[in-house]
């Protein structure tokens, strides 16, 4: 796939499931611990993670909709 195409939606939100994973399986005793993720910088404050979750939550209220 060229660089210049717009990345699908599919595609991002397995990256934000892969973004999700690495916070979640970092380390089996404190899950959510900073350190693994380049963005993280504190038990709170990741880009990366807000992004995935904000990600997932807009396409779970898109697949949720009553009609």
């Amino acid at each position: 796939m060229p660089i210049d195409e717009p990345v699908s939606r599919a595609t991002e939100l397995f990256m934000a499931k892969r973004a999700l994973d690495a916070h979640w399986t970092r380390a089996l005793d404190t899950p959510w611990r900073a350190g693994g993720c380049l963005e993280c910088r504190g038990r709170n404050d990741c880009r990366q993670l807000d992004w995935a979750l904000a990600l997932i939550a807009d396409v779970a209220s898109v697949m949720f909709q009553k009609r």
